[in-house]
């Protein structure tokens, strides 16, 4: 069933280990079929590449290949819901874990997240932990990168989530929103700007911003919103709608 708003989020490096108990319906990842192809490629990579091409540790590039050369399909029933698996600074403040069955129940229909690994994921989907950056240099036989690999994809699968007159409501980052393929997609697309007010400047600090993202992620599933006036009604951390500096396709909250 397609929904009027579907936020998108990033993922974080950040990641849980453990299963944690959860109040929704588990489900799987839309695009298992492609995650196991790339797998297969994935798998292929040695540690050594892994240092290079992410600019990691020794340890975590080990851990990056050992977690590809383990991960299974079948593994992932017993993987973890995908808002509760991500922890960075926009899962802390989306803050899954409290969620209601109600609240699961929404997040289903109206809330994405985005994966180099996975394509998209529902906050319901079980998944493995990994470590994939969408802007990590790879190539398929799609192309050069992961957004060769993914787009098409990803792009048909949100344009189908959103009801006709419906909005992608963009909480995502740059890198990760240019999996879209913006020009090819057929619903609306709202940007969201979060500033900080310092003295008579406004600046967009990156860490707050992520936060804020979480926090409009979950007021979206909270107030169950079906309108552009119900957006601009998020106040939560001290943000207020700035009328003069929003427009029709970006909504800008000042604090």
């Amino acid at each position: 069933m397609s929904s009027f708003f579907v936020a998108i989020l990033s993922p974080s490096k950040l990641m849980n280990e453990t299963f944690q108990e959860f109040k929704g319906e588990a489900t799987l990842p839309s695009f298992t079929k492609e995650t196991e192809t790339l797998c297969v490629e994935l798998k292929k990579v040695s540690a050594d590449e892994w240092k290079q091409k992410m600019k990691i540790t020794d340890e975590l590039a080990l851990n990056t290949q050992s977690r590809f050369q383990k991960w299974n399909k079948k593994d992932l029933s017993k993987g973890i819901p995908a808002a509760l698996l991500f922890s960075g600074e926009a899962f802390k403040s989306l803050d899954a874990k409290s969620f209601s069955k109600s609240n699961w129940k929404t997040a289903e229909q109206s809330l994405r997240i985005l994966s180099g690994f996975y394509g998209v994921l529902k906050p319901t989907d079980t998944a493995l932990p990994y470590r994939l950056m969408v802007g990590t240099p790879y190539k398929t036989a799609a192309g050069k990168t992961l957004y060769s690999y993914w787009s098409e994809a990803v792009t048909k699968y949100l344009e189908n989530e959103i009801t006709p007159k419906g909005y992608l409501l963009n909480l995502s980052s740059d890198e990760y929103f240019k999996i879209i393929d913006t020009k090819n997609f057929d619903r609306k697309i709202l940007y969201f700007k979060f500033f900080q007010l310092k003295g008579k400047e406004m600046k967009s600090i990156p860490t707050f911003s992520k936060q804020a993202r979480g926090s409009m992620a979950r007021f979206v599933i909270e107030s169950n919103a079906n309108s552009l006036e119900t957006l601009k009604q998020f106040n939560k951390e001290g943000y207020s709608f700035n009328d003069k500096l929003s427009d029709e396709n970006t909504l800008v909250f000042v604090r």
